[in-house]
């Protein structure tokens, strides 16, 4: 009997991040996920990545949720988490706003205690150059803690891989026409993704159609003021009364890190 698979050669590579072996065949099914996820963000009616990164960060907040019970403090997970010093200060933030106060407890308590093993290791005589010259057990907790952050990683990761993507979906004028009807990439993607593209014709598509998309969520934004006042408010079509949050989203991306 065969496997369904005729013709289709599998192989390996090793996965640096969680050190597992990943199939070709599985990086070929993210691949072409990863391609329907972001032709249907083009409908989001915001910036593409950002839309799809907010979706991802959530997903991986509701993870750790997960593994916030004290049942789970002997997985892999958990151990993982307490040994990256926790969350950035956005996420850790945004993880207890959908946890529970017991979550947060039980998670904080340990690392709490691993804290307190730390400051003792170091003893007070060295403790203000350790914290000066961020030795590696203070890098988590510093102001570049962000680096450590497992949620961080994990979305800095996926964004690169949507980026790299769009390139590719961007090369069919099909989903070009598509695209140019969205509200497009924010100013920060849109100088990320020119790292990833050698194509000048691209390169010169996104410009025009960003400069377009601009100029759509300026005239939304002006016509909302001008109808701020009754009867004009009643007349705000939907455009309109998104383009406060589109004008930001597209200056600086999407909220958070």
């Amino acid at each position: 009997m065969g496997s369904g698979f005729t013709g289709c050669r599998f192989s390996v590579r090793r996965d640096s991040e969680s050190n597992r072996s990943v199939g070709y065949l599985e990086i070929g099914i993210v691949e072409k996920v990863d391609n329907k996820k972001i032709i249907e963000s083009f409908s989001s009616g915001r910036c593409p990545i950002c839309a799809l990164l907010r979706q991802d960060e959530f997903d991986g907040l509701c993870h750790w949720v997960g593994q916030s019970d004290d049942k789970d403090k002997e997985s892999e997970e958990r151990k993982r988490l307490l040994a990256s010093g926790g969350f950035c200060n956005y996420h850790f933030w945004e993880f207890q706003g959908i946890s529970t106060h017991y979550g947060s407890a039980s998670i904080g308590a340990e690392l709490i205690e691993r804290l307190i093993k730390v400051l003792q290791t170091h003893g007070f005589e060295d403790l203000v150059d350790a914290f000066k010259e961020r030795k590696e057990d203070f890098k988590a907790w510093s102001l570049e803690g962000y680096t450590h952050c497992l949620l961080c990683r994990d979305i800095k990761k996926k964004e690169k891989r949507y980026l790299k993507e769009l390139t590719v979906i961007l090369q069919d004028d099909s989903y070009k026409a598509k695209y140019s009807e969205s509200y497009g990439l924010c100013i920060p993607h849109f100088i990320k993704i020119v790292d990833y593209i050698e194509d000048g014709s691209l390169i010169k598509f996104l410009f025009e159609t960003e400069l377009a998309q601009m100029g759509k969520i300026k005239a939304n934004a002006i016509n909302l003021i001008q109808k701020k006042e009754p009867p004009f408010c009643w007349q705000q079509t939907e455009d309109e009364k998104k383009s406060w949050f589109r004008a930001i989203e597209k200056i600086v991306g999407r909220s958070g890190t």
